[in-house]
């Protein structure tokens, strides 16, 4: 498929991972994965996908914002939508609503919490790819 979009998971949870893949391949996207910021990196040294899936916590608490943060300020992947999915705000009170797409400060573009129902997953993915 020609124009098949690719979308790049980054999560720590090898089952989230797969789960999301097969989700994700089964609407006609193409995945990659990765487990931890280092992968990513070197996942974006590859190829740039069309679109991040990223979890907030990985190896550190915060290695979802590292990521986000250095993505949007490499001009050579600052164009890449990320969609930042996790429980985080579950298991800890904090306001990601208010923060998502503060440039300074988390510069996603859009935020959704786990789990999600796989077609309210789509329906993000689609969004950010402008394909809705």
């Amino acid at each position: 498929m020609a124009d098949q979009k690719t979308i790049l998971l980054v999560d720590d949870d090898p089952s989230f991972l797969e789960a999301t893949a097969n989700v994700l391949e089964s609407f006609g996207y193409k995945t990659r994965r990765a487990m931890n910021p280092k992968e990513c990196f070197e996942e974006l040294q590859k190829e740039l996908p069309d679109l991040m899936i990223l979890d907030v916590m990985m190896a550190r608490l915060d290695s979802g914002f590292d990521i986000c943060r250095k993505v949007k300020t490499d001009d050579r992947t600052k164009q890449i939508p990320i969609l930042m999915l996790t429980a985080v705000d579950k298991k800890y009170p904090f306001d990601f609503g208010g923060a998502a797409g503060e440039a300074d400060w988390l510069p996603v573009d859009d935020f959704v919490d786990k789990p999600i129902e796989a077609m309210e997953l789509v329906k993000h993915v689609r969004k950010l790819l402008k394909e809705e």
